[in-house]
């Protein structure tokens, strides 16, 4: 029997010792590179960090018909909200 965690949990729990432009930061660097199975679980705990913070995530996340969509974008924060960086 295992005592380890999935790895999503255990991401999201070194992730509340980042600072919230780290997380910014991370987000961007995961955006532009080419990770495979893993990036997935380790955005989702990146995202839900900065939505624990109280992080407008709008700009990201969006729902049409039911489905939610976190799109693939580089940000940067300004007053508490992320923003796309065209």
């Amino acid at each position: 029997m295992s005592n380890t965690k999935p790895l999503q949990q255990h991401l999201l729990e070194q992730f509340t010792h980042y600072s919230t432009n780290e997380l910014v930061v991370l987000n961007n660097d995961l955006v532009k590179s080419n990770w495979g199975t893993s990036k997935t679980a380790f955005r989702t705990a990146l995202i839900n960090a900065l939505s624990s913070r109280g992080i407008d995530l709008s700009a990201i996340i969006s729902t049409e018909d039911g489905f939610t969509q976190i799109h693939q974008v580089a940000v940067k924060l300004h007053e508490n909200k992320l923003i796309p960086i065209c």
